[in-house]
């Protein structure tokens, strides 16, 4: 395509467009990809969102995607359509260092087993995306990639640690992408550049290792990989490509709604996006009840008491006399675990309470199947700035800042982040749905319900 404004607007379709053109070859596959190449040689300078480039690769896989249409050859749901991956998730002869210096030169040997999936679906990686270091925290700024900047406003964050693809899929660089996410790592990125980001349910699609983190027990339990997109429909497509089962929507007449979970503050601003999201599912004849999830303190004690068992050994080895190395949101959690003593009936009772806590939770969803709450504290923070900044005024507390996103992390339950206003300042404002385990696409479906009634995914370009 010639014409640049043409170009642009084929790449702000959806994946599911996409993948309907192609099939119908109303538009072919190297048309598709060079309009993605023309549009990170356009944008990915200031976002910095796609840090390993395959773009030749992948033109060439275009190529052949086409020359496949033409012959009659049976296609995958993804024929042709293009994607973007997370740095940390293995692609085969690709840099996976988890954005650390400390782990320089770590080449993947084969691709991870959701990478397989897309591609065996015929889809086609444009790149790796940047992240936080180690994946450990909420900006994407290490000394590997340097920093990714949200597309609306360069000088604040685009989240983290699944920053960079959020910030790609926002900027219509990739249509969409897979992040991970062990506390809020694809839902915080999603809510801060205003684009749909799903958590899966525990064990819903496999999740790679994440060197140095160990695949120990709490970080299976906990962590989880999940699509990244700009259209509620197109994370459903991923789904059927990435996911073991996939149960059919359920319908919901109660949704309960609550504002904040005690543990941080949270701005009026985010408080809003909470009240309309609720007034569109209401308007389309859903319950909206004030309830909030039950024992969140009590959960995030015991999630960051089994975190810290899983990953203080390693770690600390790892970064044992190369602290200087380290971002310094890594020196500072270096220096917390030093002489941090390991204590099995400690680690064991973390999981007994979780799985009363489970239990209780498991009720209160037999009432109300879906909870509607917002995100984070805040929009998003400035870019490089490692301490969260106060809200409305108010000092954010000690612990995890993104308290509201690891209850579902803690349970396994699915969560949903979409976009739904921009603040004063036009920055992208979200929420997020949290349901029963195994429910990913009943949250689509609401998603689609509010993505229709206030407009879905905030283009930069008209912030």
């Amino acid at each position: 395509m010639g014409d640049e404004s043409a170009a642009n607007e084929l790449v702000k379709r959806s994946a599911t467009w996409m993948a309907r053109g192609l099939r119908a070859r109303e538009i072919s596959c190297a048309e598709l990809l060079d309009a993605h190449a023309a549009r990170y040689e356009a944008r990915n300078g200031e976002v910095n969102a796609i840090v390993v480039p395959r773009l030749e690769a992948a033109r060439a896989e275009a190529a052949a995607a086409d020359a496949a249409i033409a012959r009659g050859d049976p296609l995958g749901a993804l024929h042709g359509v293009p994607f973007t991956v997370k740095e940390i998730i293995d692609v085969a002869g690709m840099p996976s260092t988890n954005g650390s210096s400390l782990q320089a030169g770590r080449i993947a040997s084969a691709d991870a087993a959701v990478v397989r999936r897309m591609r065996g679906a015929g889809a086609i990686l444009l790149g790796k995306t940047n992240l936080s270091e180690f994946s450990a925290f909420w900006d994407s700024v290490n000394n590997v990639y340097g920093a990714t900047r949200n597309p609306h406003d360069g000088t604040r964050t685009a989240g983290g640690s699944s920053g960079g693809e959020a910030a790609a899929v926002a900027s219509a660089m990739s249509p969409f992408g897979i992040g991970s996410d062990l506390s809020g790592s694809i839902r915080a990125p999603a809510h801060w550049t205003g684009v749909y980001g799903l958590r899966t349910s525990r064990d819903a699609a496999p999740c790679p290792p994440h060197p140095p983190w160990p695949s120990a027990a709490g970080m299976q339990m906990f962590g989880t990989v999940g699509p990244l997109a700009r259209f509620a429909e197109d994370l459903d497509l991923m789904l059927a490509t990435i996911c073991e089962r996939r149960l059919p929507p359920a319908p919901v007449e109660r949704i309960a709604v609550f504002e904040e979970d005690g543990l941080q503050p949270v701005s009026r601003t985010c408080r809003e996006a909470v009240r309309r999201a609720a007034a569109a599912l209401a308007a389309g004849g859903s319950e909206i009840v004030e309830d909030s999830l039950p024992r969140a303190l009590e959960l995030r004690s015991a999630f960051n008491t089994i975190i810290a068992h899983d990953s203080a050994g390693a770690f600390s080895s790892l970064a044992a006399g190369r602290e200087d190395e380290l971002m310094p949101y890594n020196a500072e959690l270096a220096e917390a675990m030093r002489g941090f003593e390991p204590s099995f009936p400690a680690y064991a009772a973390a999981f007994e309470q979780i799985a009363s806590i489970e239990a209780d939770a498991g009720e209160w969803f037999e009432r109300t199947p879906v909870a509607l709450c917002p995100v984070a504290p805040d929009v998003a923070p400035p870019v490089g700035v490692f301490a969260f900044p106060p809200v409305d005024g108010e000092a954010t507390r000690p612990g995890g800042k993104l308290s509201l996103c690891s209850y579902a992390n803690a349970l396994g339950l699915p969560a949903l982040a979409l976009p739904v206003m921009r603040s004063e300042t036009g920055l992208p404002v979200g929420v997020q749905l949290i349901g029963r385990r195994g429910e990913e696409r009943t949250l689509i479906a609401l998603a689609a319900r509010i993505e229709e009634a206030l407009g879905g995914w905030l283009d930069p370009d008209a912030s």
